[in-house]
């Protein structure tokens, strides 16, 4: 997921907002999705408060390096910040057939 934002304040929480849509909708544990939320603005707000900077770009990604990772990079200009925060397994739901009783 990709994301161009403007650089400013109010951007902060309308970023988290679209990357906790996207983390429901990778199935991301609500505690994980406060913690990545909880990234983005670490990494958001000092851009932000940077007269020079006018526009940021925002990518969530499963992580080239730890497949069980998200990787959030933050760039604008020449400024590039990226962290991997590590997700929980998710147990994959069971077929139907496991469902029934043996016979």
């Amino acid at each position: 997921m990709y994301v161009c934002m403007p650089a400013d304040l109010d951007s902060i929480r309308h970023t988290q907002r679209v990357v906790a849509a996207e983390l429901r909708l990778r199935r991301c544990p609500p505690e994980q999705i406060t913690d990545i939320q909880r990234v983005v603005a670490d990494l958001l707000d000092p851009l932000c408060r940077t007269a020079d900077i006018s526009q940021y770009g925002l990518t969530i990604q499963q992580s080239p390096t730890a497949p069980a990772a998200i990787r959030v990079s933050v760039n604008s200009g020449g400024t590039n910040m990226q962290r991997e925060i590590p997700v929980p397994r998710i147990p994959h739901p069971r077929p139907p057939a496991d469902d029934s009783p043996d016979l």
